[in-house]
């Protein structure tokens, strides 16, 4: 499979782009991107303007799979978003990990990240899909621990019979930081991390294409085979394996609370509850306790 790409300047969102070509009837395989957008959005419907500095691109895909296989598309999204920067920044690989359901987070941040973060104001640039990385410990008043910063955000959207999905991934911090949104998530950029080399626009094309090839091979075998093939490399560089979890709505009710044990072959995350019990998790963001 090979993507066909369409480059902007700026965009509404890569997202109306794709929902546009869907509404044509194109086929899949076409790729998206923007330099800027001014009214980009993720998942839940947060909406914010994304400036220079982050990769904005989507795809759109028309995968002949069961609907139960669905939602394992944002898990194969996040893989192929990790292999890609592996493969620019291969120092990155050990650090990088794949924050159920839709996020790309990057371990154990030197501190100098955190300073920088908190001077610019917690966000991130990423152009889709955003979701909180963690709670403050229990009876902890202060700020809030962060066992790993946020790379990158996935949306998938059903949309006429066809799926759009939008990718951000932080390339370079934005200049103007005020335009960075306020939120739960405290950035970390591809140029704080080594890959600093060249002009800002050589660098967010790299990514964008190094994601395009690594998609381009996931995604047929996704699309024979499931999720499964896939299945121990996800629970292997999962950011959430192993710590216990909280499980919350938009409301912030539990929906369901335990140490994350593995992703079954569905794409629900899987808890042990502390009697013992395995719990399932389909939807809702998780809060690390």
């Amino acid at each position: 499979m090979q993507f066909r790409v369409e480059s902007f300047e700026t965009v509404t969102s890569t997202n109306d782009l794709i929902k546009r070509a869907i509404e044509e009837g194109k086929p899949e395989g076409l790729a998206v991107r923007g330099l800027r957008q001014t009214a980009g959005y993720g998942r839940q419907g947060r909406a914010w303007e994304s400036p220079i500095g982050g990769m904005y691109q989507s795809f759109l895909l028309r995968p002949e799979v069961p609907p139960a296989q669905l939602p394992t598309l944002s898990l194969l999204v996040g893989l192929a978003v990790r292999r890609a920067v592996a493969v620019l920044v291969p120092e990155l690989e050990d650090r990088m990990q794949v924050k159920w359901p839709n996020d790309i987070v990057v371990a154990e941040a030197p501190a100098s990240l955190d300073e920088a973060a908190s001077a610019a104001g917690e966000g991130s640039a990423c152009g889709e899909g955003s979701s909180p990385l963690c709670d403050a410990a229990p009876g902890d008043d202060s700020r809030p621990r962060r066992p790993f910063h946020k790379l990158c955000g996935i949306s998938t959207e059903m949309h006429a019979r066809a799926l759009c999905v939008g990718v951000g991934v932080n390339v370079a911090r934005p200049a103007d930081t005020a335009s960075v949104p306020a939120g739960k998530n405290i950035p970390v950029y591809l140029d704080e991390l080594g890959f600093c080399e060249g002009p800002v626009e050589d660098r967010i094309n790299a990514v964008a294409g190094a994601l395009c090839d690594q998609l381009a091979i996931v995604y047929p075998l996704w699309c024979e085979q499931g999720f499964e093939p896939f299945q121990a490399e996800f629970d292997a560089c999962s950011a959430l394996c192993g710590r216990f979890v909280r499980m919350e709505d938009l409301s912030g009710n539990v929906l369901a609370a335990g140490t994350v044990t593995r992703v079954a072959p569905d794409g629900r995350l899987v808890l042990r509850t502390p009697e013992g019990v395995e719990a399932f998790a389909s939807s809702g963001e998780a809060h690390i306790r």
